[in-house]
């Protein structure tokens, strides 16, 4: 009898610790998410003013309207494909993380309809389109990685989804650093150039994730 009520209250303490071990788990997900994302725009950044050089005007440049605009408009589509990436790994999650990327795309509405500049679409120099994308893409790289690696300590029970929404993330990363060294300032090039990278960088994910995310 006595072994019957140990055996009873040790499967009772296994399913209290399951059920406390859950939510920690996600947590985890998340902070490991979050420290991943930030980790990544930090490093991206850094290798952006190594790869470019530092601006001699920087100081100015990061409170001019221009930089402020591409910077705000990257940060948060990338919270939106934080929230994706986060949904992906984490299917019972729960919400519309969809919802999340609207921000992002006000702000970018807003500045192509404010735009008074006349900025080129094709930028200031004959080179600008090619090294602005291929810019974005090769600093979206580390973050691409972070962002798949993480997805692996989840539950994507999608890989494909989940490879795009951490290109995505990666990608919108990969813009926002390269803000600090743009020099091409109109809006109609951001919009089109930098979402050209994303798209890039978001199939990329969604190709690599395919395979390296599936069960």
């Amino acid at each position: 009898m006595k072994s019957a009520q140990d055996t009873s209250a040790l499967i009772r303490s296994l399913a209290r610790e399951a059920a406390e071990e859950e939510p920690s788990q996600g947590l985890r997900f998340d902070r490991l998410l979050m420290l991943a994302g930030g980790f990544s725009l930090l490093l991206s950044i850094a290798l952006a003013l190594g790869l470019f050089g530092i601006r001699p005007n920087l100081p100015a440049v990061l409170v001019g309207a221009p930089f402020l605009f591409k910077f705000a408009t990257m940060l948060l589509l990338a919270g939106g494909g934080l929230a994706l990436v986060r949904r992906a790994g984490e299917p019972d999650s729960g919400g519309a993380a969809w919802m999340m990327l609207i921000p992002g795309f006000l702000v970018l509405a807003m500045g192509l309809a404010l735009d008074g500049s006349s900025f080129p679409l094709l930028g200031r120099h004959g080179g600008a389109v090619p090294s602005c994308v291929g810019a974005i893409v090769l600093l979206s790289l580390p973050a691409l990685a972070a962002a798949l690696g993480v997805l692996k300590r989840g539950v994507p029970t999608q890989p494909l989804r989940a490879g795009l929404s951490a290109g995505f993330l990666a990608g919108t990363i990969g813009g926002a650093a390269y803000a600090f060294v743009c020099k091409n300032d109109g809006a109609l090039f951001v919009a089109v150039w930098y979402g050209l990278a994303i798209v890039i960088v978001a199939t990329l994910g969604a190709l690599i994730g395919r395979k390296a995310l599936a069960w």
